[in-house]
């Protein structure tokens, strides 16, 4: 089952609902996302945007590291930096991003993640993050 990005009490006009981007599986370290792609999320080639999957690395490490297991929601956070290696692109109908968490401090934490086209399991991307807990 997979989860829309709407914390409780917002109203859904946030970044990640935006774009359309789902939960598929959120556990503490670990996160997958999924975007079912539509023409907003392409280049005009028909491949992926790379600002989309700039965007899906960011989340998916932002939210690997904020997963608090004692009530099942979300710690606040925000990013610190980022760092993206574009390594292929697809004509796809949807992509995933997994993001885990590497390490974690009191105030920072750090997380790799890449995309990844479900269909042939191959990795468009990858990236690093450096996050840090509001």
């Amino acid at each position: 089952m997979t989860q829309a990005f709407m914390p409780e009490g917002e109203d859904g006009q946030h970044f990640e609902s935006f774009m359309a981007f789902e939960r598929v599986e959120w556990r503490e370290g670990f996160v997958r996302i999924r975007v079912a792609l539509g023409p907003q999320h392409r280049n005009r080639q028909g491949f992926i945007h790379g600002g989309v999957i700039g965007a899906l690395l960011d989340s998916a490490g932002m939210f690997a590291g904020t997963y608090d297991a004692d009530t099942g929601r979300g710690k606040a956070a925000v990013t610190v930096s980022t760092a993206c290696q574009y390594i292929g692109a697809t004509k796809g109908a949807a992509v995933e991003a997994v993001g885990e968490l590497t390490r974690a401090g009191r105030s920072l934490y750090f997380a790799d993640a890449k995309v990844i086209d479900p269909e042939t399991g191959a990795v468009l991307a990858s990236g690093q993050g450096t996050y840090k807990y509001r």
